[in-house]
């Protein structure tokens, strides 16, 4: 059975950038195993197994050892991934790797998605594992165009207002598209971290989520141009990375 090895900073992560492709490769006949770096904030860990179970995700660990690193919201204080030794981070990933032989790894991709520098660590973390590790990586990424568009859609109900944190850019190269996965399974996914991000009118989230949050954004970039893909840049291995050995 060909595996797949998807490996992300928080829990959440799992949907908003690989939630399609997860899904797809599970119909293909895919095994695909998670491994989540942090228990990421306000108990998400809570709904970690229920949203696999709804993206065709088959298990889930740690990376590295628990409580190794911590989500600390993006500040990027000394126990985060962001601060992390970058030959502990690609040495757990390998260890992964050797443990579930995958063939394909999906992660983030350069810019870690929303900018967040837990993400970046991430990517980068792969990037230095693929000096030992013979397999594909891919990392997810979103178009410019995308962005704009979900921009548009939360200026249209919230003028005036900031729209994401301005860390979430996109890109202008070509990517691959990974698509044809359930819109419905994605929504109730995100829906288990937060209460009907995944289903309710986006009007009605700006009463609950401010304008200029980054999963807001996501989610309008979503409906804009459809909840049943993921596009990615192909990652390869960081030359300039010491070895983690």
């Amino acid at each position: 059975m060909r595996t797949a090895l998807v490996v992300h900073a928080h829990p959440d992560d799992e949907v908003f950038a690989t939630g399609a492709a997860t899904s797809v490769l599970n119909k293909q006949g895919w095994h695909v195993v998670l491994r989540v770096a942090t228990a990421g904030m306000h108990g998400a860990l809570d709904h970690l197994s229920a949203s696999c179970s709804l993206l065709g995700i088959s298990e889930w660990d740690w990376l590295g050892a628990v409580d190794q690193w911590i989500d600390d919201g993006g500040r990027s204080g000394p126990h985060s991934l962001a601060m992390a030794s970058p030959d502990d981070l690609a040495e757990a990933i390998e260890v992964a790797a050797a443990v579930i032989e995958p063939e394909l790894i999906l992660t983030v991709g350069t810019d870690g998605l929303t900018g967040h520098p837990d993400h970046i660590a991430i990517s980068q973390g792969v990037q230095r594992a693929l000096q030992r590790v013979d397999c594909r990586a891919l990392g997810a990424r979103v178009r410019a165009q995308d962005v704009r568009a979900g921009e548009q859609l939360i200026q249209q109900l919230a003028p005036g207002q900031q729209v994401g944190s301005g860390h979430v850019k996109g890109c202008d190269a070509p990517l691959e598209e990974i698509g044809g996965a359930s819109e419905q399974r994605r929504r109730q996914a995100l829906d288990e971290y937060y209460d009907g991000l995944g289903s309710k009118p986006l009007a009605e989230l700006l009463g609950v989520h401010r304008a200029s949050s980054d999963g807001l954004l996501l989610r309008a970039v979503f409906d804009a141009t459809g909840w049943q893909q993921d596009r990615f840049e192909e990652l390869t291995a960081w030359s300039d990375a010491p070895s983690s050995r």
